[in-house]
């Protein structure tokens, strides 16, 4: 009999450790990782974050120094990392190149922007060295005209310019519309945490929203957090404000109808976000055309540098966007260069003959309605109008339920306040129950709201005021600071100065002008002759005819002898092309679209305001962004991105 021999440890026939030996005699083994975008082309590394071991030990990497001038950081070596199962943290702020995968040899490991973010990746460390690249999608692209800037800030950077050149060779420009601020990206959500309470003899639940550091600059779908939090996780919470909303929205939807599948983001693409200053206050529109015209001198050169680059250009417009493009468009057309291959115009708040040859069919006042040249630097246009637009126009009351129609004429208040509670853009519903406002861009009161039409001129001209004759300011002799005969002569004196200033503003500027326009760069912006900042240059002559006009709209207090045309955003061409239209019937509109060049869609039967396509329904995303818009670019050869 053998005697049971007493061990301090009970056996265990199971290897020990990862790979068979204990975890205190595994192997050390470096890892080299290389960043790179969803190109492949390499990033350089400020940070390259940190790696959990199989031992539990955290390790730091040493940058390594690339080759050439630049000398950027492109590779990161983490040295004694035991071999096994590690996990890879990438560092907190990635600066908006959201890590969307990991490659190695063997495994191909693709993720969410948010996925990796605070759980990190798997990587397994084997002997010798494991080498690893890490796939990032680039930072957005935002041209941000609101501010004075340096010229180069208006341009895309060197490594924006051959991203788009690698990415497809084609880029695509978006500019918003009216009233939309630059705002801010949405954050990226880690975690919702419980915590009960008890309240008398109930208990109720806490829940607390934990945010991550980094800023969210891709598209997070709201209803995803439905279940987790109540109440819902805010939409501008996720994704952003303003311009920044629009920019992931727009840039999202549009890869979704080139064939992105939501899961697999080494195929997305991004776009190039136009913010402009057009938040001018929800009635003070002459301001924002005003605003819109500068911003489109500014955004000239960037189509000049795509163009030269060799680079396709689609240009997507919403709203008064249109009114930026088509200024840009307007100027390169007058000097005979090219522009935009594909330009959609998405309910564009501009006059449904804004597309015509002819100057002398313009009803504005100041002569900024149409863009005669701008059809030169368009290849194909399409326009893409809606009668329920609720800005552009009064809405389509053909499609309002009956008990709608019967209870306008019995309380149309009540109908307001029911719309206005109902809605997801009020501001939509407000302006479309007051007949729209687009319509109203010219108006002249109320007196209280201090902006529209006399007041933006007026203050473009505050300098040489008062321009026209008010009883008012002669109205009490001890309290004046005119009399009748002083306030004629002052008002005389100071169209004089500004008539002068005036034409002495395009004498000046008439040659650097059209210089800038030829070198590609930013042309000077005109600051009395504002109005007409859509043109290239101004002449001394139409300066003067200019003056000539303004006069006379001083002289009727400001109010024009002219309705405006309706909006190509609401009626598209119904009123100026075919044998419906009337007096304002345009053989060169009727010929363009009988070409095929410029095409006309229809939006009424699914899309009933003015922003829907921001968060598009199912049916407005397949007849609008894939059928409209992706289809054409991609059967026509311009592509977008790298879908075909």
């Amino acid at each position: 009999m053998t005697a049971k021999a007493i061990l301090p440890f009970k056996p265990d026939s199971s290897p020990l450790g990862t790979h068979g030996a204990p975890v205190c005699r595994q192997e050390l083994a470096g890892v080299l990782l290389r960043r790179s975008d969803n190109l492949g082309r390499p990033l350089p590394f400020r940070d390259a974050g940190k790696i959990m071991d199989a031992a539990g030990q955290t390790k730091t990497a040493e940058l390594i120094d690339g080759e050439g001038a630049g000398r950027e950081s492109h590779l990161a070596r983490f040295e004694r990392v035991t071999t096994g199962e590690a996990r890879w943290h990438w560092p907190d702020d990635p600066a908006g190149e959201h890590l969307i995968g990991l490659d190695t040899i063997s495994q191909q490991f693709r993720c969410a922007p948010v996925e990796a973010l605070s759980k990190g990746i798997e990587l397994d460390v084997i002997p010798s060295e494991r080498r690893a690249t890490a796939v990032h999608l680039p930072p957005p692209v935002i041209i941000n005209l609101r501010e004075e800037s340096s010229p180069e800030a208006d341009l895309l950077t060197d490594d924006q310019l051959s991203y788009f050149q690698a990415n497809g060779n084609n880029a695509l420009v978006f500019v918003h519309g009216y009233n939309v601020p630059h705002g801010r990206w949405g954050r990226f959500l880690e975690s919702v945490e419980r915590s009960g309470e008890y309240h008398g003899n109930s208990r109720s639940f806490r829940r607390t929203l934990n945010w991550l550091p980094v800023d969210a600059t891709v598209w997070q779908n709201p209803e995803a957090f439905a279940d987790e939090a109540a109440p819902a996780v805010n939409e501008d919470d996720l994704n952003g404000t303003g311009l920044h909303n629009w920019a992931v929205n727009m840039e999202y939807h549009l890869n979704r109808a080139a064939g992105f599948d939501g899961e697999d983001w080494t195929p997305y693409s991004r776009i190039i976000n136009i913010s402009w200053p057009g938040d001018t206050g929800a009635t003070d529109f002459m301001q924002a055309e005003l605003n819109a015209m500068a911003a489109g001198r500014r955004l000239v050169p960037l189509l000049q540098q795509l163009r030269a680059a060799g680079i396709k250009i689609n240009l997507i417009t919403h709203s008064l966007g249109a009114r930026v493009a088509l200024t840009a468009l307007n100027m390169l057309g007058t000097l005979g260069q090219g522009g935009v291959d594909h330009l959609f115009l998405w309910q564009p708040a501009v006059a449904d003959n804004a597309l015509t040859n002819n100057a002398s069919r313009d009803v504005h006042p100041l002569g900024l309605g149409v863009f005669p040249a701008a059809h030169q630097a368009a290849r194909r246009i399409v326009v893409l109008h809606t009668l329920g637009d609720g800005i552009l126009g009064p809405g389509n009351p053909e499609d309002q339920p009956w008990w709608r129609k019967a209870m306008r004429r019995v309380s149309p208040i009540g109908v307001a306040a029911a719309e206005l509670a109902g809605s997801e853009d009020p501001m939509d519903d407000l302006l479309g129950y007051l007949h729209g406002a687009y319509e109203k861009k010219w108006w002249t009161f109320p007196s209280f709201l201090d902006n529209g039409f006399g007041p933006a001129i007026e203050k473009l001209y505050s300098d040489y005021l008062p321009l026209s004759f008010d009883n008012s300011l002669v109205a009490h002799p001890q309290r004046s600071a005119y009399s009748t005969q002083s306030l004629k002569q002052k008002i005389s004196d100071n169209w004089a100065s500004l008539e002068q200033d005036i034409l002495d503003e395009a004498a000046a500027l008439w040659q650097p002008c059209v210089d800038c326009l030829r070198n590609g760069q930013r042309p000077p912006r005109y600051t009395l002759l504002a109005p007409l900042n859509h043109r290239a240059s101004i002449s001394v002559d139409l300066a003067r005819d200019y003056v000539r006009h303004l006069r006379k709209l001083a002289m009727n207090r400001w109010v024009p002898e002219k309705p405006p045309r309706p909006a190509l955003g609401y009626l598209g061409f119904e009123e100026v092309a075919g044998e419906k239209a009337g007096t304002f019937r345009d053989e060169f509109i009727e010929e363009a679209l009988r070409s095929g060049r410029w095409s006309v869609i229809d939006q009424s039967r699914w899309l009933f305001s003015h922003s829907g396509m921001r968060v598009p329904s199912e049916e407005l995303f397949e007849k609008s962004f894939l059928d409209a818009i992706m289809k054409p670019l991609l059967n026509e050869g311009v592509g977008f991105g790298r879908y075909n």
